[in-house]
């Protein structure tokens, strides 16, 4: 094991680097310490190198290792410093994305590069997300121009409702920190010349490319499906193709990352792969494969997937192209380091772990479940071998999936074994599409083949998401991951050095992870609770006891409507069974539930929804009452209980009465007992 790891020096190196960022999101290092670390370690590292002797080996490992841990801490900190905030002026902006529209505006990104008052212009570089008024001036737009407006941007944050995904620091990792919504009347597009950034010209090569696809008469579904497959281009794309794609166990496909590109480097190879038979010949076959794959991922925008992919091949190319016989472990951590140093926030990014994982799954397991069994035939060894890629990632990938996803698609391995080929066809048929679009006869004939393809591959995936049990829901807790991630390490470690000792080990894990899942089942047996969401469009109340939970909304919820999706987020990370809706104007009653009229009682508690607790009802004081009509009755009502506003247009309340809960500030109200 020991030889195994000297032999992947990059590993440990990223493991320091690494380490150093994880720690300053839990604890909060000082900047200047960072600094004073990083300083004092290089020093040090200097002195041993001018007084090398071999009894300091040691000493010189353990100081290269604290260094790159500092520097992971001083990294995050430099990376993450927020732009100042400027306020109340006008703003000159650069417009980074092709507006996307949506229900009721058109969103863009923008960066803001200059804030001017009446006697100063200030520089600065802050990207903001941008919502503008539906009009012709908005949809027009292109990456690029400048606008001016003068509303200041306000700062992202979440509703707060439970288990919600935590958008607001997802946004900060970007470091996109606020948002503006600009009506028709509040922005003008400048005649300042247009921005030139890399990113800008990214985004316009890949407009145009995407105006080719909609001049190629494809269908609505396959347009989409095409746009995300081969130019990363996912805003438009339908939620019911997500779903089906999802639920298949496909979603890799129209997620561009190390697939795609290594598509492209498989079809270049195939290409020219004859240059590597000299020496002279691979070097020019290098240059050549990594501008393609760069290319790749400037037609995709530049997204951090493909970037990741791209570093990666890049290494192995130009290991092969030195002739070194290259680790590909090595390769991988070196590229992870690499990219960690541009951007230490690629740690935290779900797609970075599971790119990762996903290769490393690939590499490490593929082989040993390849040989499993020997096929001879060579049509049955391809699928086989395709499997066991499938299968090799999909565990490696387990973890991450359910941890972050809680779901696992149950036939992943059958949509793999058409979604893979389909997409190693695609790629290259689509860029002869691109390449070929002005010569009519040729270019029909792309298009129609690329488009009978992909609705068939659309059909088939249906089919799957159709499958009984066709995504299983799992949800496992911080602890629960962290347990199943060292018992997968512990197993991969045991399968490549056979230690008996590790078994013991295993074990161990193995029945903490047992003990932790049972713990929690037998909590939410127990579980009792009301939820009231934060919602301004429609009122949702959760009530929750055992596994059993009851939600009363407004109005009905559609079936892919944000709404369905949260209280689904929230029935799967507490383990309980497929929730009953009830809407306010209707009736139920069973032995957990009695809801008439607005009047709720549910295990002991009586809560009042959109009114106030008379007749009968007044003398049971109700421990909840959500939204009651703001009236002279509600002004004189004496109450010791909690008072819920899931909405703000009530003008006569004192905001600063603390009796009063306003879901809209303090984000979801949750009660257990």
């Amino acid at each position: 094991m020991e030889k195994t790891i000297q032999t992947i020096p990059f590993l440990r190196l990223f493991t320091a680097l690494a380490t150093g960022i994880f720690l300053c999101t839990y604890i909060a290092f000082p900047f200047w310490l960072a600094i004073l670390f990083v300083t004092l370690f290089l020093l040090l590292q200097f002195f041993f190198n001018l007084k090398y002797r071999f009894n300091t080996v040691s000493l010189h490992g353990i100081t290269v290792h604290l260094f790159l841990f500092s520097a992971g801490i001083f990294l995050y900190h430099n990376y993450n410093l927020p732009p100042h905030f400027f306020e109340n002026g006008k703003f000159i902006a650069t417009v980074l994305e092709v507006p996307q529209e949506k229900q009721n505006s058109y969103k863009s990104l923008i960066k803001i590069e200059f804030f001017q008052t009446t006697d100063s212009i200030n520089g600065t570089n802050e990207k903001v997300l941008v919502y503008f008024e539906k009009d012709t001036a908005a949809s027009n737009l292109k990456p690029g121009e400048k606008i001016l407006f003068d509303t200041s941007p306000q700062a992202l944050k979440n509703n707060g409702n439970p288990f919600e995904f935590d958008y607001k620091r997802y946004m900060e990792r970007r470091k996109i920190y606020r948002q503006v919504y600009l009506s028709s009347e509040k922005w003008i597009k400048t005649d300042l010349p247009e921005s030139k950034s890399v990113l800008v010209k990214a985004e316009l090569v890949r407009k145009e490319l995407l105006e080719i696809y909609e001049k190629q008469k494809l269908g609505e579904n396959e347009f989409e499906i095409l746009s995300a497959l081969t130019l990363g281009y996912k805003r438009d794309l339908d939620p019911e193709i997500q779903q089906v794609f999802s639920a298949s166990g496909a979603m890799h496909v129209l997620a561009v990352s190390g697939l795609h590109v290594g598509i492209i480097y498989g079809f270049f190879a195939f290409l020219l792969g004859f240059l590597n038979r000299k020496k002279v010949g691979r070097l020019i076959f290098a240059i050549m494969s990594i501008s393609a794959l760069w290319g790749f991922a400037f037609i995709t925008g530049l997204s951090p997937s493909v970037m990741r992919a791209s570093t990666m091949f890049s290494f192995v190319i130009f290991g092969k192209c030195i002739n070194r016989q290259t680790n590909i472990y090595n390769t991988l951590a070196a590229s992870a380091f690499i990219l960690l140093i541009i951007n230490p926030n690629n740690l935290f990014e779900v797609g970075f772990q599971l790119s990762y994982a996903a290769v490393f799954g690939i590499v490490f397991l593929q082989p040993k479940l390849a040989d499993l069994f020997h096929v001879k035939n060579k049509i049955l060894n391809y699928f086989w071998a395709l499997l066991t890629v499938s299968v090799a990632a999909q565990i490696a990938t387990f973890p991450f999936s359910v941890y972050y996803f809680n779901q696992f698609p149950t036939y992943f391995w059958i949509s793999n074994l058409f979604v893979i080929p389909a997409a190693v066809v695609l790629i290259p048929l689509a860029i002869g599409m691109l390449v070929f679009s002005g010569i009519p006869v040729i270019s029909i004939l792309f298009s129609k083949t690329v488009n009978f393809i992909i609705s068939i591959l659309y059909s088939l995936l249906k089919e799957i998401e159709e499958f009984p049990i066709s995504v299983l829901n799992i949800s496992i807790n911080e602890i629960e991951f962290i347990l199943t991630i060292f018992l997968f390490f512990l197993i991969f470690i045991f399968i490549k050095t056979h230690k008996i000792r590790l078994v013991t080990i295993i074990l161990t894990v193995l029945f903490l992870l047992i003990g932790t899942s049972t713990f929690l089942k037998i909590k939410t047996q127990n579980q009792k609770e009301i939820i009231v969401y934060n919602n301004t469009q429609n009122r949702m109340v959760q009530f929750v006891s055992g596994k059993m939970n009851y939600v009363i909304t407004d109005k009905e919820l559609s079936e892919n409507s944000f709404e369905k999706k949260q209280i689904q987020t929230t029935s799967i990370a507490l383990r309980l069974k497929q929730p009953v809706f009830i809407t306010s104007e209707s009736e139920y009653q069973d032995e957990n539930m009695f809801f008439k009229n607005g009047n709720v009682f549910f295990k002991n508690k009586f809560v009042v929804i959109n009114k106030m607790s008379t007749g009968l009802f007044q003398q049971l004081k109700p421990e909840i009452i959500i939204d009651p009509p703001v009236n002279k009755e509600f002004n004189d009502y004496s109450y010791d209980g909690q008072v819920l506003f899931t909405r703000k247009n009530y003008q006569d309340i004192d905001k600063d009465n603390k009796k009063i809960y306003w879901t809209e500030d303090q984000g979801a109200f949750r009660k257990k007992w």
